[in-house]
């Protein structure tokens, strides 16, 4: 039983007011870890000084809301398959505007080269077959010349458990830990670089993030809930058996947590610059 039971589905989380909450929460974390919203390569290279800025499956719209402030000039676009946990569109900012659009449908017309940043996080469970290329070409169309892509994730390769006492036993965790690297199934991830140079962008780095030891209980909750929202779906589309061993492990990781262990997934951001035929200089 791995994340494996996530094929084939567009998006294998919630939409309740609870995932909401998890989704605005596990911003503020990742935020945290970072110190940032656009990485600093990308913020200091934009390509005009008023940047069209675009963030693909923008869930609850928090990246583009803090970011906003810090960019008065630039105009926002959120892009998500459903606005379900999204703001109204009379709460939001009068640079941002949000829009329904499925990353594995076909590229509208008036987005092609619209925009010179597109940010991604968190698409694990909806990259198909392991293999990030689709979508990465899509965000190509969508950029201009020059343009950047920022995607981050977890690298689940390092995922591990972190214990106050090594001593303690931890088999719920562990066994969560091996869900989550669902035998190198988001291994993609750190080879995001070599992916984005073979589909015609430069400057590909990615930077790694580990988490802080003072925030470790907080992400590794967030782990948790994240599973236990994963095992709610399942055992909404009649998976009962595996949402149901889940949600038995979720349970006494909880206990496990509660003694002073915790999940731990180190960060990935990596960044690319479309090529400019042009030939401009950023």
């Amino acid at each position: 039983m791995d994340f494996h039971l996530a094929d084939g589905r567009a998006y294998s989380l919630g939409r309740s007011n609870a995932a909401a909450s998890r989704l605005n929460y596990q911003f503020y974390l990742w935020k945290e870890s970072f110190g940032f919203n656009l990485h600093p390569t990308i913020a200091a290279s934009l390509p005009t000084p008023n940047p069209c800025i675009a963030d693909i499956a923008s869930g609850t719209a928090i990246w583009l809301l803090d970011l906003a402030p810090e960019l008065p000039n630039a105009t926002f676009e959120g892009l998500d398959m459903s606005m379900a946990v999204a703001p109204p569109p009379e709460w939001l900012p009068n640079n941002i505007t949000l829009r329904r659009w499925n990353l594995h449908d076909n590229v509208p017309a008036d987005l092609v080269e619209k925009f010179d940043v597109i940010h991604l996080r968190l698409l694990v469970l909806v990259v198909e077959n392991s293999d990030p290329t689709p979508i990465i070409r899509k965000v190509s169309r969508m950029l201009k010349p020059g343009g950047w892509i920022q995607w981050d994730d977890y690298n689940y390769q390092g995922t591990h458990v972190v214990k106050v006492n090594p001593a303690q036993k931890t088999p719920a965790l562990e066994q969560l830990c091996a869900f989550l690297f669902s035998g190198g199934r988001q291994d993609w991830v750190v080879e995001l670089p070599r992916i984005y140079e073979r589909e015609g962008f430069e400057k590909a780095q990615i930077f790694h993030y580990r988490p802080r030891r003072e925030m470790a209980r907080a992400n590794g909750e967030l782990h948790l809930s994240t599973i236990e929202e994963f095992a709610a779906r399942l055992l909404e589309d009649g998976k009962v058996e595996a949402g149901n061993e889940l949600m038995g492990l979720v349970r006494q990781g909880l206990v496990e947590a509660g003694a002073g262990a915790a999940m731990s997934t180190p960060r990935a951001v990596s960044i690319g610059r479309k090529k400019d035929p042009n030939g401009a200089k950023l």
